[in-house]
């Protein structure tokens, strides 16, 4: 079956576009995973190895994204049989960014627990809507490995419910951080620890928004497609979700550094010795 290029670049052209988002977010994730490597070797392995595998499956999610481009742009670029489009390791790719969403928001939980000072409720609710997102990414998964189209992973609820349940989380998860570090919470912390502290939690609450618009916005354009066959709106945002939850780890881990920099340079300044006039 030979497309109408309007036709290809309306289904096709919002995923290539986010495929070049996603792309310029590798490489962003791939130089803050080398300075995680270089800055912070005193982290605990089992952080560490889970850091590697998250960046593993990253790596992995953006190669399947470039075999689905080399084969929508050259192998299937006069055809999109079903014979050609099945060839697509689509599939893959969106198993890979559920594993990689779901592997974020335990990082995330992980920290809630801590901060919270070990609320089970809290990190309870972020625990269950991690797996809600999850859970629904696996359906899907599971849908489109069956039945080989597109169309199943763009118009099936399945997709919004894990965007949406993706979007609880990280709200939830970025409100909660900032309820107990705000300011109000934290004035019994000196002045100068204060303002590192402030810092540590507006990337936090920088890198949580930044995933929960993306999620968001995969969940909003789905109601733009439902009824519209042929449009894949929320490829845009899809291919570049999971980059986008690995950026926002990467750099919540990556923000210690100039903090604690500064504060060890603040008490350098303090330390340092009078020196004695010379008569």
């Amino acid at each position: 079956m030979v497309v109408n290029s309007t036709g290809s670049e309306l289904m096709w052209g919002p995923g290539f576009i986010g495929f070049i988002i996603a792309t310029v977010l590798y490489g962003t994730a791939f130089g803050q995973y080398l300075f995680y490597v270089r800055c912070f070797p005193q982290d605990s392995r089992k952080l560490k190895f889970f850091i590697t595998m998250t960046f593993c499956l990253e790596t992995i999610h953006e190669y399947l994204l470039i075999g689905i481009y080399w084969y929508i742009l050259i192998s299937c670029r006069h055809s999109t049989s079903f014979e050609c489009t099945a060839q697509l390791p689509w599939q893959l790719a969106v198993l890979m960014a559920h594993w990689i969403i779901f592997a974020v928001q335990c990082f995330y939980a992980r920290r809630v627990w801590i901060i919270t000072g070990q609320n089970r409720l809290i990190t309870g609710i972020v625990c269950a809507l991690a797996t809600a997102s999850f859970v629904c990414g696996m359906i899907l998964s599971g849908l489109i490995f069956n039945t080989r189209k597109p169309e199943d992973l763009f118009h099936t609820k399945w997709s919004q419910l894990a965007s949406f349940a993706s979007a609880l989380c990280d709200a939830v998860t970025t409100g909660t951080v900032w309820w107990f570090l705000r300011p109000a919470r934290t004035d019994n912390i000196r002045s100068r620890s204060r303002s590192y502290l402030n810092e540590l939690l507006r990337v936090f609450i920088q890198m949580g928004l930044f995933s929960f618009l993306v999620a968001t916005t995969l969940a909003v354009l789905y109601q733009f497609q439902e009824d519209v066959v042929g449009r894949f709106y929320t490829a845009a945002p899809g291919a570049v979700i999971g980059n986008s939850y690995i950026n926002s780890m990467l750099a919540v881990l990556n923000a210690r550094k100039s903090v604690r920099e500064r504060e060890r340079s603040a008490r350098n300044a303090l330390e340092l010795p009078t020196i004695p006039t010379i008569h």
